[in-house]
């Protein structure tokens, strides 16, 4: 008879056993995503595992949330694109829902979020973005041919033209790197960079055990614009992007993406994945869209008794203040995201 039990993906080689094998599985489904979280924020971790005898058919990743300034919530999963669960049969996900719902009563949560599942009946929408692939199995050349002319196609011989340099790096350098030059693009935004223990947990967990890099773009030795890659079983993720708004004339990051698709097509990759997009933000959606890629919806919905207000966007009590934000020194800005990220996922 099958049953839910609470288990600690990391420590149980099940749940990574289940996750490899599964089809929809991606790269926040790994143990070591959690694992970055759980070291930046701690989180309680409430993940969950459908099983019958040895058989395993059903996994929901979960993160409980505690705080005194936000509420009490399950997460599947902060700060992550998606997050649903993965099953081989529709008992499996019934059974898990069940038990989210238990869970949801036992700790007093206010919901619980799954990021990018089906609608299901019991669940109400919370979030709608826009989500961007793209398939990279016709290689370099014909890839290249499906970016716009005018803009990425020229985009990235400019970048070539004026020499820029791109480097995909695992080591602990590259990230401080990419951090200084994220302080900068959050700035630009109105945003408080996330916290540098954040990026040190997913060198640690993710890119020094062989699922992503750091690619800078460098000009004449100095970085100007950087971004984080994860991959994950054919799938590359472009997770994170920063740079010098000073020097965009070289296109740093077309010349950045460029090469990760060269890579990818090289490197047994077969999806890019762009991640997701607000539906408001035109800038850049259109550039998304110039490099060929599939644009797909993306729905967050909750497991709440409560009214839910559908967000296109990020918004929330930031977004207010986004223009006093971009008028903050940068160790401010990084004093606010230190204590404000836990609380907001």
């Amino acid at each position: 008879m099958a049953e839910v039990v609470h288990i600690d993906p990391s420590a149980d080689p099940r749940w990574t056993a289940f996750v490899e094998e599964h089809p929809r599985a991606m790269v926040f489904h790994h143990p070591a995503w959690m694992a970055a979280l759980q070291d930046t924020y701690g989180y309680e971790q409430c993940s969950l595992l459908c099983v019958d005898g040895q058989q395993v058919f059903g996994v929901l990743p979960l993160l409980g949330i505690a705080s005194r300034l936000t509420g009490k919530r399950g997460v599947c999963l902060p700060f992550s694109d998606y997050g649903y669960p993965l099953f081989s049969r529709a008992a499996g996900l019934d059974a898990l829902l069940a038990a989210c719902q238990d869970l949801k009563e036992r700790r007093g949560w206010a919901y619980i979020e799954l990021r990018g599942m089906t609608l299901h009946p019991s669940a109400k929408p919370s979030a709608r973005y826009k989500v961007h692939r793209l398939d990279l199995t016709p290689g370099p050349e014909a890839l290249f041919k499906g970016f716009t002319r005018g803009g990425t196609q020229a985009a990235i011989k400019q970048c070539e033209k004026f020499g820029v340099r791109i480097e995909r790096r695992t080591d602990p350098e590259a990230v401080a790197i990419f951090r200084r030059l994220n302080y900068q693009t959050r700035k630009k935004h109105g945003i408080p960079p996330q916290p540098d223990r954040f990026f040190d947990a997913i060198h640690k967990h993710l890119i020094a055990r062989g699922m992503g890099f750091v690619s800078l773009a460098t000009e004449q030795g100095r970085p100007i614009a950087a971004s984080v890659f994860l991959t994950y079983r054919g799938t590359l993720y472009h997770k994170f992007n920063a740079s010098d708004e000073s020097l965009l004339r070289f296109r740093p990051n077309h010349g950045i993406l460029w090469d990760a698709i060269q890579w990818g097509c090289a490197n047994g990759q077969h999806t890019l994945d762009m991640g997701r997009s607000d539906l408001d933000g035109e800038g850049l959606l259109k550039y998304k869209r110039s490099w060929g890629t599939i644009e797909s919806d993306l729905t967050y919905v909750r497991f709440t008794e409560q009214q839910t207000e559908i967000r296109s966007g990020e918004g929330g009590a930031l977004h207010l203040i986004n223009p006093v934000l971009r008028h903050t020194p940068v160790p401010v800005l990084k004093l606010l995201g230190n204590f404000l990220y836990e609380h907001v996922a």
